[in-house]
């Protein structure tokens, strides 16, 4: 640069009296030139800061549409309402009612007591030092600071390559799972809708000729989901929780039989659907009601400490080792609710960690303060509390309406805080755009009063999780209100499940509702049905 300016400066200096005249007009003229920069400026309106970019609007699905569609409970969106079974719900895996390792062999548990003790007051308590408060989720599902009480999970979340920064990408074909930011929908050769992510990671692929979803999650899982004309789901999945379900009608009534495939062993468990806002969601129907007073003691506190062992627990399992900083059971329990949650944390975990083993060079969690506090052991207590006195009313009826035991007339009915643990995996996106998952033994906290009947989604905060690919703590989260259910339903099947093991429910007079007692056998086709379904699979994803 200064090569170029100085021949030139030379130039400018050779001729001295037309220098000298041009300098002497630039000093006249420079005041004049100010006051016109000076007014300039005043005319120039100051320039306002960014607007921050609207939030993408809520996709809603249009009326009388008959479209194929994976992102509701329904496979065909103009079939009777007691018939539309969900694809929406499947992308996180099902629910099993036998959510042990070993769901055939249930380990001996110590009872709880009879229905005779002296109950001290304050149902649904707990001989925890639980504090009230936890982070809360605002009003409509915002999220508020989290509390002092729960420590922000540290940020050793791996970054997501070539990802850019932005809200979740909502989506008009997989309805009520979101993707992150730079996520794109397109249809490919064969026809099929193909979802990619801004580093070209293929998340999800569905096929509305034969009704096929296979979908890819960011732990390296890959979950298939077929609904068939006749309603049939079939899911099955590299890890996890496998079903084939099948519907059923009883009374004029529809109900599902689903028929779950673990551990090389057939068990079965029963639904019933319920639709709302255009989406039908599988609601959990028990096997096996209880007189009015064994509710009673199974929310009630009792008066003497009690020592209960719980599942998978008897000698040196590798699961409790490996989680034991994190989560603890109670020596001792005055109220069943809490060893009930105990119970759920117990089976997830275990069910995580056969899914999930870790390398040996994996270090175990060891921070109790981002475990399973005392805090958030209460909140799934409560909320375990909650869903027996739903058990209870249902009892009173030969025909329960699926309806009042849905999770969204829970959620929406009080202005409560709900807590839920997960029971598969599940993909999500956290508010910085990053995608994160969440797994067995995960909790999360909505606030009642949401959703609104047009959603499909609603908020959460992440109460516990286990760090890595996983969301973090305090994070808020938008979750599809089937997988809400579905977190709803493995609630109550395993509170069922350690229910009819104690002494209590033995002294009391029980009954198997009809259709219960009309449903189908388990499927014996179903693992041959699942091994099908992955072969495909896998073929489709090398095409």
């Amino acid at each position: 640069m200064l090569s170029t300016m100085q021949p030139e400066d030379r130039r400018f200096d050779s001729r001295g009296g037309l220098m000298i005249g041009l300098a002497a007009l630039g000093a006249v003229l420079a005041p004049l030139g100010a006051g016109g920069q000076q007014q300039t400026q005043q005319q120039t309106p100051a320039q306002q800061q960014p607007q921050r970019p609207a939030a993408p609007p809520v996709v809603q699905r249009p009326a009388g549409n008959t479209q194929a569609r994976p992102g509701t409970n329904g496979t065909i969106n103009n079939v009777p309402a007691t018939q539309n079974n969900a694809l929406q719900n499947l992308l996180r895996g099902g629910t099993n009612n036998n959510t042990g390792t070993t769901n055939q062999q249930r380990p001996a548990i110590n009872n709880l007591g009879t229905l005779l003790p002296n109950k001290a007051p304050n149902p649904g308590a707990n001989n925890t030092a639980a504090a009230n408060q936890r982070p809360a989720v605002g009003k409509n599902g915002g999220a508020q600071p989290p509390h002092k009480n729960v420590p922000p999970q540290p940020n050793n979340q791996p970054p997501v390559a070539k990802q850019p920064p932005g809200p979740a990408v909502p989506s008009r074909t997989f309805i009520g799972h979101p993707a992150p930011p730079g996520t794109t929908e397109k249809p490919n050769r064969n026809g099929d809708i193909v979802r990619t992510t801004a580093d070209g990671t293929v998340i999800d692929q569905y096929s509305p000729r034969n009704g096929t979803l296979i979908h890819h999650g960011l732990n390296g899982d890959r979950r298939v989901v077929v609904e068939r004309p006749d309603h049939t789901r079939i899911v099955a999945a590299s890890r996890g929780v496998q079903y084939v379900q099948h519907p059923y009608n009883v009374g004029g009534h529809t109900y599902l039989n689903r028929t779950f495939y673990v551990n090389g062993k057939l068990t079965s468990q029963h639904y019933r659907p319920y639709t709302y806002g255009g989406t039908t969601y599988d609601v959990y129907a028990p096997s096996r009601y209880y007189e009015p007073r064994f509710y009673d003691w199974a929310t009630s506190r009792q008066s003497t400490p009690q020592v209960k062992s719980l599942p998978n627990t008897a000698g040196n399992q590798p699961w409790l080792a490996y989680y034991k900083g994190v989560f603890t059971p109670e020596a001792s329990y005055t109220s069943p609710a809490v060893w009930m949650a105990d119970f759920l944390f117990a089976t997830s975990l275990a069910t995580h960690y056969q899914n999930n083993p870790p390398a040996a060079s994996d270090a175990p969690p060891a921070d109790p303060s981002a475990g399973i506090t005392p805090q958030v052991k209460q909140g799934v207590a409560d909320e375990m509390t909650r869903q027996i006195k739903l058990e209870s009313k249902e009892a009173q009826h030969k025909d329960p309406d699926p309806a009042a035991a849905s999770v969204v007339t829970e959620i929406r009915s009080d202005r409560a805080t709900h807590d839920f643990v997960a029971n598969s995996d599940l993909d999500l996106v956290d508010p910085s755009g990053r995608r994160c998952m969440l797994s067995d033994g995960d909790v999360i906290e909505v606030s009642g009063g949401t959703p609104q009947p047009e959603s499909s989604t609603v908020s959460a905060i992440v109460m516990y999780s286990k760090g890595g690919l996983e969301c973090g703590r305090s994070a808020q989260v938008e979750v599809a209100l089937t997988d809400l259910q579905e977190m709803q339903n493995h609630m109550r099947e395993t509170a069922d499940q350690a229910m009819a093991q104690t002494t209590a429910a033995k002294e009391v007079a029980s009954s198997v509702p009809a259709f219960a007692a009309s449903a189908p056998p388990a499927d014996a086709d179903a693992p041959q049905e699942l091994a099908k379904e992955q072969q495909l699979a896998a073929l489709a994803d090398n095409n």
